[in-house]
């Protein structure tokens, strides 16, 4: 296997099959999904570097350390999807299933719960030979684990102020970018861009960041958001007032209907492109 394969853009309503890799040196996991044909299509896939006492992590352990990486790296996946654990490990069907446990692992096993993880036999020798793959040439990804577990955050940090998101998606031929900016009037601005390596619709690439930007708002906590945006069409169709004509936004869509309502408050209004420059993909 010389090249990974394209990702595919997830069916609303089918379930995803989550997939792990781990070795000495590194974790790395893929979310596949089932096509209409009922062969299984990679829908994203990730790995990382492990670091420091990680390294020394039983490979049970460092099987759940990839779960809740993925869970945390793709979270708008776990949050709108039903997720199946495609494992034949029997050690890692007993961690998670562990009635009473201790330390890191009830800490992570507190967190998988708020998502619908199942667990089922992998069928597909290819989505298992690609996670594998990933996690022998895995990257320096910067992207820190939570160890929040849900319910735990103080009091002073329920953030009751409103927060504003602004997002901005763009495309090419070849590919797209995603730009998000998150700001508290009392606090620093938070900025995330990144290129999505994957050819796309620029309505596509809008819906890419605007889930992006709601995944890392409930992510940080905020309570109360207001989006800005200049995309016309994300912003009715978050309305209602434009309905949804174009059946590959659909999983967008449906994504964005269970993050908005994990909010207390969420309202959403359109600003011209020149005032969103600040979020410019």
């Amino acid at each position: 296997m010389m090249n990974l394969p394209t990702v595919q853009a997830p069916i609303h309503k089918k379930p995803l099959l989550l997939y792990l890799a781990t070795n000495s040196y590194a974790i790395g996991a893929l979310i596949a999904q089932k096509d209409g044909g009922g062969i299984e299509q990679p829908v994203y896939y990730i790995n990382r570097t492990l670091k420091d006492a990680e390294t020394c992590y039983p490979r049970a352990e460092r099987a759940c350390l990839a779960i809740v990486y993925a869970s945390q790296r793709l979270r708008h996946y776990f949050l709108a999807y039903e997720v199946w654990l495609m494992t034949k490990s029997h050690a890692i069907k007993v961690l998670l299933q562990q009635p009473i446990l201790s330390g890191r692992i009830s800490q992570w096993l507190l967190q998988l719960s708020q998502y619908d993880l199942r667990m089922g036999a992998p069928r597909a020798v290819k989505s298992q030979a690609i996670a594998d793959l990933l996690a022998q040439f895995p990257g320096e990804e910067e992207f820190p684990l939570d160890d929040e577990v849900p319910g735990e955050l103080a009091m002073a940090e329920e953030l009751r102020e409103q927060w504003v998101m602004k997002f901005d998606g763009s495309s090419t031929a070849r590919s797209g970018g995603v730009g998000v900016v998150l700001y508290h009037e009392e606090d620093k601005a938070v900025e995330l861009s990144f290129k999505l390596e994957f050819p796309c619709l620029n309505n596509t690439a809008e819906y890419e960041a605007y889930l992006t930007g709601l995944a890392t708002a409930l992510e940080m906590g905020v309570k109360h958001l207001k989006v800005l945006g200049d995309s016309n069409l994300v912003v009715c169709q978050t309305k209602g007032s434009f309905s949804l004509k174009e059946p590959s936004l659909a999983p967008y869509r449906v994504m964005a209907q269970k993050m908005e309502k994990k909010f207390l408050t969420f309202e959403i209004e359109h600003t011209p492109r020149n005032e969103n420059r600040f979020a410019d993909a």
